[in-house]
């Protein structure tokens, strides 16, 4: 049986992640099959379906690339670490994604939440809890933009008028939501957050690794 060995444990199903970044795709060819090589050692097999090559800017010279004894698929865009990442290097096609998971999931409980009995002061922490969580995941790293930003604040809008059961036929104002609410503007979280980790690596020694 073959695998990898720490103390008295074998182990013979490992599942992890790897990054591999090369300003070439012939290197970053060889690099796979140099971790292919090395993987196989240790009775370790890369499964390259699961394996994507994102081109930085975006080609369309192929779609599949020879790595060893797989194809790998050259793609615009894929999930990693729960993420969006894209060949534009923004993070326009994050937020957008995000704004899309957490739509759903403001969906999911319409009818059980939203448009239940449930005190006003309940619904608004299981929005702050489980919608605004899910929406902000990553922000801190986010490239925003004023465009990416008013997307946010009208989600916000959008989802805390569904909470507050108001239709769209009466005319209240975004203002009003937001003193009914409590609720600060998510443009203004993202920034805050984003500050906050600037000002952590700005404080930080020059010897700590934060990539």
């Amino acid at each position: 049986m073959t695998g990898v060995t720490l103390g008295k444990e074998m182990f013979t199903d490992l599942d992890f992640d790897v990054s591999l970044l090369a300003e070439m795709l012939e290197v970053l060819v060889l690099a796979l099959t140099v971790m292919q090589e090395e993987a196989s050692t240790f009775g370790l097999q890369i499964n390259w379906s699961k394996t994507k090559i994102l081109q930085v800017p975006s080609s369309t010279s192929s779609s599949t690339a020879q790595v060893a004894d797989g194809h790998v698929e050259v793609v615009n865009a894929y999930v990693y670490l729960g993420c969006l990442i894209d060949s534009s290097g923004g993070s326009r096609g994050e937020v957008l994604h995000r704004i899309g998971l957490a739509r759903s999931c403001m969906n999911m409980l319409e009818r059980r939440i939203w448009k239940s009995s449930i005190r006003l002061e309940t619904k608004l922490r299981l929005y702050q809890t489980y919608i605004v969580q899910v929406l902000m995941y990553g922000c801190k790293t986010w490239a925003t933009t004023k465009y990416l930003l008013s997307r946010l604040d009208a989600f916000d809008t959008w989802a805390l008028r569904k909470v507050l059961r108001i239709p769209y036929t009466h005319h209240v104002s975004n203002g009003e939501v937001g003193r009914t609410t409590g609720c600060s503007l998510l443009s203004h979280l993202v920034t805050n957050r984003r500050l906050r980790l600037f000002g952590h690596i700005a404080c930080s020694s020059h010897r700590e690794d934060h990539h």
